[in-house]
């Protein structure tokens, strides 16, 4: 026997659209503001298929409903062998149509950040469910992001909202090798390159931190955009211009730049002979 014409849910469109608006304005009520920040690849593994450094340059302002009550999810912070490890896991609720009318794109996407301004963290969406709650008259109204707390890891963040960007600034750790073909002139160490009609239209750009003249090897840090080979790169205050040609390398390094300045060693390392004596081979026994 055929459904009930009178209760089918052919015939649900209006009542699809009021349940949905008010998904929308309870999450408007009860969410929290949350951005939702692009992935984008810029140097790829194609062995193992996965990106070996990426940008994050769009951010959208969309409210999410935050699904954990009593505090985070997941193992929370442990001590591990590689030292104290933080994996906290935020489960949040977007409505589709919202994020569709915030975002422009159907569905979010798996290695894609939200961040969360009230406690200033990014959250890697590790999975996205769409049939929760399970086709109400008809339809879903929602996704639910299962996320984990985004762990840094060279990326470059220019997304134009200064809480966010900072988590570049703060953890720039990565820099590229430019090796160049023929060219002129010397790079200064801090000086802009660039490549592009000029450095107002440039497609990429970056600040010098060393030169080789003797390999033409160039190592730039702060980078932005990608670096093109058979393309010129140019030194804004040097004029220095090379080719990066075709058969020329580009190489993504980890660096040591901007890191937490460590000077203070020696400062710890002073404090902790007056509580342990180092000059002993076992301190901690009765026979040294």
């Amino acid at each position: 026997m055929a459904v009930n014409q009178y209760f089918n849910q052919t015939n649900f469109a209006s009542e699809q659209n009021l349940l949905e608006d008010l998904v929308v304005e309870s999450i408007q009520i009860h969410g929290q503001d949350f951005y939702y920040i692009e992935r984008t690849e810029v140097n790829s593994d194609t062995v193992f298929n996965e990106a070996t450094l990426s940008e994050f340059n769009t951010a959208y302002l969309v409210e999410m409903h935050i699904e954990d009550t009593d505090g985070f999810a997941g193992e929370g912070d442990f001590l591990s062998k590689f030292g104290l490890e933080v994996r906290d896991q935020l489960n949040v609720i977007v409505s589709k149509k919202r994020f569709t009318e915030a975002t422009s794109k159907t569905i979010p996407l798996s290695g894609d950040l939200i961040y969360f301004p009230l406690v200033d963290r990014c959250f890697e969406i590790q999975f996205v469910e769409d049939e929760v709650p399970f086709y109400q008259l008809g339809k879903m109204y929602v996704f639910r992001l299962t996320t984990e707390l985004f762990e840094y890891s060279h990326e470059s963040f220019d997304t134009g909202v200064a809480e966010i960007d900072d988590i570049g600034t703060e953890n720039t750790t990565f820099s590229v090798d430019l090796t160049f073909g023929t060219g002129t002139g010397e790079f200064s160490v801090g000086e802009t390159i660039y490549q592009g009609a000029d450095l107002a239209n440039a497609t990429a750009t970056g600040e010098v931190i060393s030169w080789n003249s003797g390999t033409n090897v160039l190592r730039v840090g702060s980078l932005t955009g990608t670096f093109s080979q058979n393309t010129n790169t140019i030194g804004a205050t040097s004029g220095a211009e090379y080719l990066l040609g075709a058969t020329q390398q580009i190489t993504y390094i980890e660096t040591t730049e901007n890191v937490v300045d460590n000077s203070g060693g020696s400062d710890f390392s002073g404090t902790a002979d007056s509580v342990i004596d180092f000059s002993v081979t076992n301190p901690f026994s009765e026979s040294y």
